[in-house]
């Protein structure tokens, strides 16, 4: 069986999924959407809005980092409702 490593993404983050996960002090933290939803309740979270916003990102290594995040934060939204 081969052996999945993370070796993390440009913005600090780890994992993919539900095993994401980014330190404090990661640059990811200072992005506008990690911003945004870090301060929301997951049960308060617009799924559709989130969805859009997942719907309207480029599929780039540049936006890779923030992605992840939002697939994270969309998995465990559902996860909720």
């Amino acid at each position: 069986m081969r052996e999945v490593v993370n070796v993390g993404d440009a913005l600090g983050g780890e994992g993919n999924g539900l095993a994401w996960f980014a330190a404090d002090e990661s640059a990811l933290t200072q992005h506008p959407l990690y911003q945004t939803y870090s301060q929301q309740f997951v049960g308060s979270i617009d799924v559709n809005t989130l969805k859009s916003q997942i719907a309207q990102a480029y599929p780039s290594t540049e936006a890779a980092p923030i992605m992840n995040y939002l697939k994270w934060v969309l998995t465990l939204c559902l996860a909720v409702v």
